[in-house]
């Protein structure tokens, strides 16, 4: 079973003018699900750099990447990474192994001091520190991102993600899951009915209990089944513009 496309004012549900799309866009806004609350996002991130022609620090290899619910956490977790002293360089310095770097223990402490001394905007970044061993250098940063979680449910339910993006240009690209062959792709203001969505002149019909899996106000994927042994037809929708501040239910930074 694939969505069904129809020429637009098929539907009486659907709006036919961009002031009603805008005021729809205004009534999603307002009415936004518990679910999609923003929430804080700290990452932590460890790199190894190089130095690059110009004599700037470049990224050379990743080391590590986790995400963590507070503030408190992820620096904690970065002393603790930072003391353990262990940071592998990998695949192209050592031609597709895993080196181990050890630090001393003097050179720990020195990470780990300049690492709380650190300063970033208060904002996004946290704090940066950019520390160097001979040719090369350990970058370690944590930083802060506000986002909804990820949302997982059917079409028809009110958390889905998807009603986030109502009154908003979209870009939406359908493809085939595995190898994600792209058939076709649109763009335009996107609304909403029971069953329906419309971008631009593209009215598509989902079955009500189509999967629908995405971050609110950011990006959208309803998966259709195509039958037994074949994989899913997949309609992406994604905020022609990311990221925007203005994106409705969007709290400002502090």
């Amino acid at each position: 079973m694939s969505a069904i496309t129809s020429r637009p004012g098929t539907h009486s549900s659907e709006p036919k003018t961009q002031q009603e799309m805008t005021e729809r866009g205004a009534t999603a806004a307002a009415g936004a699900h518990p679910s999609w609350q923003y929430q804080d996002r700290f990452e932590l991130w460890v790199d190894w750099m190089q130095r690059g022609s110009g004599g700037h620090w470049q990224p050379h290899e990743p080391v590590l990447q986790r995400a963590f619910r507070t503030r408190e956490e992820t620096l904690l977790q970065a002393e603790r990474f930072i003391q353990r002293g262990d940071f592998p360089m990998g695949q192209r310095s050592t031609g597709g192994t895993t080196a181990p770097v050890t630090l001393m223990k003097n050179r720990r402490a020195a990470l780990l001091q300049a690492f709380r001394e650190a300063e970033g905007d208060g904002v996004t970044l946290i704090r940066e520190v950019v520390f160097p061993i001979g040719e090369y250098a350990l970058a370690v940063k944590v930083t802060r991102e506000r986002l909804p979680d990820e949302i997982r449910t059917s079409f028809e339910q009110d958390a889905n993600p998807l009603r986030s993006l109502v009154g908003q240009q979209v870009k939406m690209t359908v493809m085939i899951q595995h190898p994600y062959d792209v058939l076709s792709r649109a763009e335009g203001v996107l609304d909403i009915g029971d069953r329906s969505a419309r971008v631009g002149s593209e009215v598509l019909t989902f079955p009500v209990a189509a999967a629908v899996t995405g971050v609110p106000y950011r990006t959208v994927t309803v998966a259709v089944p195509r039958g037994f042994m074949k994989k899913p037809l997949l309609y992406r929708f994604e905020i022609a513009d990311l990221p925007s501040p203005s994106l409705p239910g969007a709290p400002a930074e502090k």
